[in-house]
């Protein structure tokens, strides 16, 4: 295909040829003052040795013998089996020449081929700043911006815990606080099961139409086997009510190959124990447990909904500051 200047050709990626295509998505995610992207050697073990739920594939947009962009896609196996989410990136010297819109051809048609019915990709901008080229690259072909999240990131280790934990201490002192790290207690499982599935339920997800993650405990125990094999680590806290029942979770991630890393996941609260200042708890709760095993320095990073102003407020009170805007926009595909 020629376009331009260029004379460019879209390839799927087999797994031995993937550092060379993810080189670009790196370079271009290192655009970002905080990049957010998996190193190239996670991907891998994503394109070779994927969990059950999911599988991954990538493109590059190649020039002659150089790369000068890619694609990776996500392809959901349990839910949201109509949806093929893309992250596209072109390199800086090429833009504007026509790659993107091969590679998004190239999307295209491999989820129509995958018999996808529905497109979806994100977008960045620094926050405060108007729409970055990327929104506007989206909206000029079709696709309808339908979440908006604030990514905010927190210096870590995190100054001044115990003073926090003593001023939300009254509001909460018929609830129990137990934080592993690795695999969920087996007393917990199934409870905690429900919670997880709670979350695509009661997060809020502005217009965006996802089904909810449904887990059991074989999903749980295949989830932590393969965060395992990556090298990954969690440290996991839990709210435990009264009578025993789970009222509440937060989870931090992270990895030996990203160091200065650390992931905010998912916080959730059910909702009969709420007022209590327990999501805030949670999270004060679960970075003193991981502060007590180590203090290697690192940058901890959050997304949360913009309309989801409760949690933003717990994370202001916990210093995190806002870094971001993600837009995550979506294009229907004719299948």
């Amino acid at each position: 295909m020629r376009l331009g200047e260029l004379a460019v050709e879209v390839r799927v990626v087999e797994a031995g040829d993937s550092p060379s295509a993810f080189v670009v998505l790196e370079q271009v995610a290192a655009e970002r003052e905080f990049p957010t992207l998996m190193p190239g050697d996670e991907a891998l073990v994503l394109l070779t040795s994927p969990p059950p739920q999911y599988r991954f594939s990538c493109l590059s947009c190649v020039e002659g013998d150089e790369v000068i962009g890619a694609a990776w896609l996500t392809w959901s196996l349990a839910e949201n089996q109509h949806l093929l989410v893309a992250d596209i990136a072109v390199d800086a010297a090429h833009r504007r020449l026509g790659a993107g819109s091969a590679l998004l051809d190239a999307v295209r048609a491999e989820g129509v081929k995958g018999g996808r019915s529905v497109l979806l990709g994100e977008t960045f901008s620094p926050y405060g700043a108007e729409v970055g080229p990327g929104s506007a690259f989206a909206a000029a072909r079709g696709f309808i911006s339908q979440y908006a999240a604030l990514h905010q990131v927190l210096d870590y280790p995190v100054a001044g815990l115990s003073e926090k934990a003593l001023e939300v201490a009254p509001h909460h002192r018929d609830y129990t606080f137990v934080t592993w790290h690795g695999e969920c207690p087996a007393e917990y499982v199934e409870d905690f099961c429900g919670m997880l599935s709670l979350v695509d339920e009661e997060v809020p997800l502005d217009e965006l139409e996802i089904e909810p993650k449904r887990w059991t405990p074989e999903r749980l125990r295949s989830v932590e086997a393969h965060r395992r094999t990556q090298g990954r680590f969690a440290s996991t806290t839990v709210a435990v009510a009264p009578g025993g029942s789970l009222a509440g979770y937060t989870e931090l991630t992270g990895s030996p190959q990203r160091s200065g890393r650390l992931d905010q996941r998912d916080t959730l609260v059910r909702p009969e124990h709420r007022g209590h200042r327990l999501g805030l708890a949670l999270k004060i709760t679960n970075l003193q447990a991981l502060q007590a095993r180590t203090q290697a320095p690192a940058t901890i990073h959050t997304w949360n909904a913009e309309a989801n102003s409760p949690m933003i407020a717990v994370n202001n009170h916990l210093g995190f500051r806002p870094v971001e805007h993600q837009h995550v926009w979506v294009n229907q595909l004719a299948v």
